[in-house]
């Protein structure tokens, strides 16, 4: 907020939202993301994308429930350790734009 109330200081509001995706990956990956984290997350980067327009006009896809049960259905699969199909949800989801970076 503090990049974006500084005359829009880019370089700070473009480091947030790195520090932001950062953060979200590790939690992803730990499964330690409650639903209203998700909704509070989808708030903060529709809120810094009205600003910097840095997701263009496809940031509404990511709140379509078919991509998010293929997301859960990914996580699933990396739980069971079914890597084969986590890596067919991964290229089924980046056909459509949705880039997941797996994290250790």
């Amino acid at each position: 907020e503090a990049g974006m109330d500084d005359d829009l200081n880019t370089s700070v509001a473009l480091a947030a939202v790195h520090d932001l995706t950062r953060e979200v990956n590790t939690a992803l990956a730990r499964g330690d993301v409650r639903e209203e984290d998700k909704r509070a997350v989808l708030g903060v980067i529709d809120r810094m994308n009205s600003v910097l327009n840095v997701f263009g006009d496809s940031a509404p896809q990511m709140l379509d429930d078919e991509i998010q049960k293929l997301i859960d259905a990914r996580q699933e699969a990396r739980h069971r350790r079914d890597f084969h199909r986590a890596d067919e949800i991964r290229d089924e989801l980046a056909e459509q734009g949705i880039i997941l970076e797996d994290t250790k």
